[in-house]
């Protein structure tokens, strides 16, 4: 059973986007950079515990004007900080530069396999955001997929093919080779489970080895006003 830690996790998280630039204010639970949507806060769980190690998992939280979203990262270490510490790493790497490019214009930006694409769909335009590969393991990812682009490539045909009724999604995929014969895929599209995207995930050439590795994705798609 998960439980919430006493930790100040927020002043983790304020140092993170320190590093990029961004000043924060605090309304309420949340961070907003120059009082502007999305608000930003964190929290920290235990979620198990073990005799020479414990598994938090850190929620990353933000706030839109009619909608939320989390992205979630698990750490398993010795103690709960060196925990938290690992999570936290995994938000500075995978996500934190797709966020800036969708929403902080103002904040630093450097080299880390962020993109962005503009997509024609329904008959609206819209800026896509996609961030690097999350990936942990210990053989490089060529080495447990065919095709390194396949998990995207899967996530973009499937984002096409659906109404999109919203102004902002965020669809995240994860895939992950315990190391003991099991797998596991994951599909959010707002924090909404899709079967049939996690199903797709899961049926790419993805390589079953017997130690451990994760692949994470996040595309951040935002509806774009008509051109004049």
């Amino acid at each position: 059973m998960s439980k919430l830690l006493d930790i100040n996790i927020d002043q983790q998280l304020l140092e993170i986007l320190g590093q990029f630039n961004l000043e924060l204010e605090k309304i309420d639970e949340y961070y907003f950079v120059d009082g502007k949507f999305p608000g930003i806060t964190a929290q920290a769980f235990e979620m198990d515990r073990f005799e020479e190690s414990v598994v938090v998992q850190v929620d990353i939280q933000l706030l839109l004007p009619e909608q939320s979203f989390v992205e979630s990262f698990v750490g398993h270490a010795s103690t709960i900080e060196e925990a938290v510490a690992e999570a936290m790493e995994q938000f500075e790497v995978n996500v934190i530069h797709a966020l800036i490019m969708a929403f902080w214009e103002n904040g630093k930006r450097v080299e880390n396999g962020v993109g962005t694409d503009i997509w024609e769909i329904n008959g609206h335009r819209w800026q896509a955001v996609i961030s690097n590969y999350g990936y942990r393991g210990e053989f490089p990812l060529d080495e447990i997929i065919d095709d390194s682009d396949e998990m995207f490539a899967t996530t973009e045909k499937a984002i096409k093919e659906m109404p999109l009724k919203k102004d902002i999604y965020a669809f995240r995929t994860v895939y992950t080779n315990v190391g003991d014969g099991r797998t596991v895929s994951e599909a959010l599209i707002n924090n909404e489970p899709s079967l049939e995207l996690e199903d797709k995930i899961m049926n790419l050439s993805w390589k079953t080895i017997d130690s451990y590795y994760s692949v994470r994705n996040l595309v951040l798609l935002m509806k774009l006003a008509p051109e004049a």
